[in-house]
């Protein structure tokens, strides 16, 4: 039976033992083990803030638990992502209908598009897909330890030739999102927003702080930086330019200075980012598959012309 979390299923979860450590990964849990005891902990904190819209479902069989799904807004609540899949072993029925239990309540809730980040090897992919998901991009997740990092490509640590970056404001958003137009594919504009509005709900939360660069009057580049417990979080989107990239993993690697951790999310479409990281010394630790499910048709008034005398 699936039914709704409840925060006494915590300690059922708890003292049963077998399930395995959250499979579903969003921005803000990269670069953690996926520990089952803190994923489920925090579920139970973010379960008492009524003011955080956050669902959660689990596959009860009797006193035993089979596994547990859980969902959160992105940056708008009509974009849902899953945050947490935790299963009693390679559980595909259990995986394959918690993904339906959770779009059958978005679908109710009037949300548009679900997300849902997987390894690339996860043998939960078939059942993600069988669940309406579809991948449509390939993320690398890249490592570097402190004191990793080399010497940049051109005899020095970069700082001299670095453009001035400045945080981002309200007033950026619709700049930021013409530079998204003209640096992202339209495959995957296409999933992640063609629209304004499409775009704004999609955005992943958990970025931390965001810095813009500028070149003539023209936004050309975005940074975010995310500082946690001495893990390091980068991210970026910027013009095909090898100088902008080498400025701007120069600015995030000093505004990240002191963490123990780095880590930075790149994609299969960004080559000269990943050339670049693993130029700084960055690894790559982890592939993903970035899968989504549209739940609601646009529906589209008609447009309707007066018929001629």
């Amino acid at each position: 039976m699936i039914r709704s979390f409840l925060p006494t299923d915590l300690i059922v979860i708890l003292f049963q033992g077998g399930l395995h450590c959250n499979l579903a990964k969003s921005r803000h849990s990269l670069g953690g083990d996926g520990a089952r005891l803190l994923s489920l902990a925090a579920l139970l904190v973010q379960c008492l803030k009524p003011r955080d819209r956050h669902y959660a479902w689990v596959w009860t069989d009797g006193l035993a638990c089979r596994g547990l799904a859980s969902v959160r807004n992105r940056s708008l609540p009509t974009a849902w992502e899953v945050d947490r899949l935790v299963l009693q072993g390679d559980d595909e029925c259990c995986c394959l209908s918690l993904l339906e239990k959770l779009c059958g309540a978005g679908t109710e809730l009037g949300v548009e598009r679900v997300f849902l980040r997987l390894p690339a090897d996860s043998p939960m992919l078939y059942a993600a897909h069988k669940a309406g998901f579809s991948p449509y991009m390939t993320e690398y997740l890249y490592f570097r330890d402190a004191g990793q990092g080399r010497i940049a490509a051109n005899g020095h640590d970069g700082t001299s030739a670095l453009m001035s970056p400045r945080l981002k404001d309200a007033s950026d958003d619709y700049r930021l999102f013409r530079l998204y137009e003209k640096c992202v594919p339209a495959h995957i504009r296409r999933v992640e927003g063609m629209t304004y509005g499409e775009w704004q709900a999609a955005r992943e939360t958990g970025v931390g702080s965001e810095w813009v660069f500028e070149e003539g009057g023209n936004l050309v580049g975005w940074l975010g930086t995310r500082n946690s417990h001495h893990t390091g979080q980068l991210q970026l989107m910027a013009l095909p330019q090898e100088d902008l990239h080498q400025s701007m993993i120069e600015c995030g690697l000093m505004f990240l200075n002191g963490c123990r951790h780095l880590y930075c999310l790149a994609t299969e479409w960004q080559g000269e980012l990943l050339r670049l990281l693993e130029g700084r010394g960055f690894t790559q630790a982890a592939e993903y598959s970035a899968l989504a499910k549209e739940l609601t048709g646009k529906d589209r008034e008609p447009c309707l012309i007066p018929a001629s005398a």
